[in-house]
């Protein structure tokens, strides 16, 4: 099966593609909290660090995808672009 960029494209205005993003964000964090809750063998700090950007850089895209769906009328665009830029100086720091 082909996808081409107008499949991307309605895919993103469709606002699936987001939730998506969401979700994998949560599960980068989740599984590894369950995994030592259950084992009880902590990670070590760099995979931490690693899985958290992970994480990170999976809830920009959802919010850059979610501001891509939004028409240029909506009030709430400077509030998601204000979120986009916190969590880049948060990710940065």
């Amino acid at each position: 099966m082909k996808f081409n960029k107008l499949d991307l494209m309605l895919y993103i205005k469709n606002g699936n593609l987001n939730w998506i993003l969401y979700l994998i964000a949560s599960l980068v964090i989740l599984i590894p909290i369950a995994i030592v809750f259950i084992t009880g063998n902590p990670f070590s700090s760099s995979f931490s660090k690693i899985s958290i950007g992970i994480a990170f850089i999976f809830v920009i895209l959802g919010k850059f995808f979610a501001l891509l769906k939004k028409e240029k009328g909506d009030k709430s665009i400077p509030i998601d672009i204000g979120i986009i830029i916190g969590l880049l100086i948060a990710f940065i720091r």
